[in-house]
């Protein structure tokens, strides 16, 4: 919705209601010769737009962090908890109860008053954990608010709510862009600066495949130092302060042979009621190649 002048929306407001006049469709909203009323009218409708305009464009500013996300092959992709289809599984009823327990933390993750926390879906790849996790982010993009304190001349603050900013980065992206970096790839290098950035700050962050820069299971080997750096400081800057989702193929033992313990235990969360275990499920992507 393109943005318009005030005059520009009086005279559309006062055009339409001539229009009406004029067709008789249905009773005027108000008294064309009353002046002050259709002064009054066309002001009541601008403030209801200009409200409109600027929760959008609010929206769209937190937008901007989430289209700076790091897809596995550079396709964004989205799902929603009502795509959720537990009847792919054998075991239905515990698919179900898992895609119930992430929107209940999603829910939970929406409030600025919470003590933020950390969320982990494990398990063998192809079972759906990618897409709960883009559930949550769905659900906590389109209900989550945190508050924004703005500081007045006076020394006072001004409390207003903002939307959620979410960033989802695949974590084997992030690494061949580490790659190419060092391969002298200078845009490689500029966007690696920018995942990196906005992964310390963004208010949601989802760590997808989180463990596959170490290898595949039976063959796997210490994360290249720069990387555990990256995740170090990462991590590092989130802990306690903002709330971080991630997937895994991996069990904690494994991550722990990849990756220094220290960023392990603040990653990932000690609390069973945050951690969705998907072990128990199939893999149903595999089945439908």
């Amino acid at each position: 919705m393109a943005m318009h002048s005030v005059a520009e929306m009086a005279g559309s407001t006062l055009a339409s209601l001539r229009k009406i006049a004029k067709e008789k469709g249905q009773p005027l909203p108000v008294d064309l010769d009353d002046k002050d009323a259709v002064a009054e009218y066309m002001k009541s409708n601008n403030d209801k737009y200009v409200g409109e305009w600027n929760q959008q464009l609010k929206r769209q500013k937190f937008d901007r962090v989430y289209k700076q996300s790091l897809w596995s092959g550079r396709t964004p992709i989205h799902f929603n908890f009502s795509n959720w289809q537990s009847s792919l599984q054998i075991n239905s009823e515990y698919a179900e109860q898992l895609a119930q327990k992430a929107e209940e933390l999603a829910g939970q993750m929406t409030s600025p008053d919470d003590k933020p926390f950390n969320v982990l879906l494990k398990g063998v790849p192809g079972t759906g954990k990618t897409s709960l996790a883009l559930a949550m982010i769905d659900y906590i993009r389109h209900h989550g608010y945190r508050w924004d304190y703005i500081k007045q001349p006076d020394g006072t603050q001004n409390k207003s709510k903002r939307y959620v900013n979410v960033l989802f980065v695949a974590t084997d992206e992030m690494a061949e862009l580490l790659n190419r970096k060092y391969d002298g790839d200078s845009q490689a290098s500029s966007r690696l600066f920018q995942v990196v950035k906005l992964a310390k700050t963004a208010d949601v962050l989802v760590l997808d495949d989180f463990g596959t820069e170490g290898g595949m299971k039976g063959n796997l080997r210490p994360v290249r130092k720069d990387m555990q750096e990256y995740m170090y400081n990462i991590t590092n800057a989130r802990s306690g302060k903002k709330q971080t989702i991630i997937t895994t193929n991996n069990d904690d033992n494994e991550l722990k042979a990849m990756y220094n313990i220290k960023l392990i235990s603040r990653l990932i969360p000690s609390n069973p009621q945050h951690v969705l275990d998907f072990t128990d499920l199939l893999d149903v992507r595999a089945s439908m190649i």
